[in-house]
Parts: structure tokens; sequence; C-alpha cells
């Protein structure tokens, strides 16, 4: 697979590589938060993951996902056209092509399943991990919400789904941080940047499939030694915050941040506190190799 990057700030700086979630592209990353983070002198490589982006992208129909979703929950086999591994494999494949030694690694939801898996088979390359709003893909954590997972679900049916923007906008405020909303401006930016850069419904359905089809991480996230930290909101509706706890619970010696009142989203107060937090996360495991 062909995958799109940018690197932002000086190489020869600790390199951190920034994994998106679901269907999301790499300017789902807030430019805020890339930087401040790059002010820190650290170096951040942003990927489009497969099938979304500017990245090498599948044209096969997708399967009906709720039929799919019924599967999974049954316990039976879901058809999908990669799983999470393989989208692992294409990150550590750019960074031989690219001949980059070692990194840090933060995953965004999605993008923290994929970062877990980076740092269970390959982690001689992964010098610190760092896990937000994500999971260890254990059955037992509960699911989204009933009104996000419906919503997700059932939005190719919505009568605005030409009008994709409105899907977005919809999404967002129904996972977003209760405590710091958006306003409709910090919206629209933000729909408009995920959405120039290229999304598409059959990516995000097979992204979705990926993560049904792939196995349960918990027994092998016990192994990890890379200094790891998780961040979560205790208001998750898509992943809940016992997902994060999980994490944590997995992870020897890992830190949890555990945020008050926040969503799933980035919410734009609190970006200093998500810059001072990384690099220091990153500085510290550094100087632990």
């Amino acid at each position: 697979m062909n995958l799109a990057y940018e690197i932002h700030g000086d190489p020869n700086n600790p390199i951190i590589v920034i994994v998106q979630g679901l269907g999301m592209p790499l300017t789902a990353t807030p430019p805020e938060l890339v930087e401040k983070l790059v002010s820190k002198k650290l170096c951040l490589l942003l990927i489009d993951n497969r099938d979304i982006g500017h990245s090498e992208t599948f044209d096969r129909a997708p399967p009906n996902i709720i039929w799919q979703a019924i599967r999974y929950q049954l316990g039976l086999k879901v058809k999908s056209f990669y799983k999470l591994n393989d989208m692992m494999n294409d990150i550590n494949n750019l960074l031989i092509k690219l001949d980059i030694k070692s990194v840090h690694i933060i995953g965004v939801s999605m993008g923290g399943m994929i970062a877990q898996l980076m740092t269970i088979h390959h982690p001689e390359k992964i010098k610190s991990l760092i896990s937000i709003m994500s999971t260890t893909g254990n059955p037992k954590m509960p699911g989204p919400k009933w009104e996000v997972a419906k919503f997700i679900l059932m939005g190719s049916r919505n009568k605005d789904i030409n009008d994709v923007t409105s899907f977005y906008h919809q999404l967002w405020k129904l996972i977003g941080s209760p405590k710091y909303p958006r306003s409709t401006k910090e919206l629209n930016q933000f729909v408009k940047r995920i959405m120039d850069r290229g999304m598409t419904a059959g990516g995000s359905v097979r992204q979705i499939l990926a993560i049904l089809n792939s196995r349960n991480r918990y027994s092998d996230l016990q192994s990890v030694t890379a200094p790891t930290l998780i961040i979560h909101g205790d208001q998750d509706k898509l992943v809940p915050v016992e997902c994060g706890i999980n994490t944590a619970e997995c992870i020897k010696d890992s830190t949890l941040w555990r945020i008050p009142g926040m969503g799933h989203d980035f919410p734009y107060e609190l970006i200093d506190d998500f810059a001072d937090k990384i690099s220091q996360h990153v500085l510290k495991a550094g100087k632990g190799h």
C-alpha cells in the first residue's frame, strides 16, 4: 500500500508518528497541537491510513455493515478486506522506506489500536506509546453508546447523506466533549479540513470491518515494556472510558490521564495540556533509551 504522509519539524529531533482514527485523514490532528509539539523540539510524522486521505484506496464495494455488525455481536466471522495488522504493517513499511529506526507513536481511537499493535509486534522500533481514546479490543468492555452506534451505522440512510458535511457535523455534536462544546465555526473548520484532505464512506466502512475482524489485544499488551501514556475522556460515548482504564491495567507501569468532561475529540481548550503531557512523556521516555 502507498501511504501519504507529512513531516513537521526537524527529523533530528525525537520523531513521533501520529496514527489517526476511523475514517480520519492526517488533517484530523489539530494543527495547533502540531505547531506546539514542533515548538517543543519534536518532529511529527503524520500519516493517512490506507483507504483514506491521499493514501491508496480500495475500489471494492463493502458488504452490508449492519449485517456484519450483527455477525460480530453473535461471535461469527466478519467479512473484511484487511485487518488492523495490515494497517500496522503499512506503517512499519513506511518507517523502513524512510529509514527511520525508532519512533514514539501516538494513536487516536482506531489509530490507538494500530499503535498498540506496532508496540506489540515491533517493540524494538517503539520508544514510547501514547494511546488516546482507544481500547484493547477486550470483548468484555462496553461498546459505543447505542445512540452513537445507531447514528454511525444508519448514517448512510440519512436524508442529508449527499451533504457529507452535515453528517460529520451531527456526528461530532454527538461524540464531542460535553464540557468543551465546539462552536459552529470550529466545527466548520474541522469538517472542512478533513473533507478537503479526502474521505470516503467506503473507506470508513472497510476500516470498521478491519476493526471488527481483528483479535483481542488484551493478553499481548501485558508484554509491552515501552513507556506508555493512556489518555481518555470520562464522557466518551464512542469508546467509553472503561476501555482506557482497561488499557492502563494491561500495560505495566503505564500512566492514565483521565480527563473530566472530555468526549471523543480534542477540546481546543486543552491543546496546551495535551502538548505539555505528550512532550514530557516523549522526552522522559527518550532519556530512558
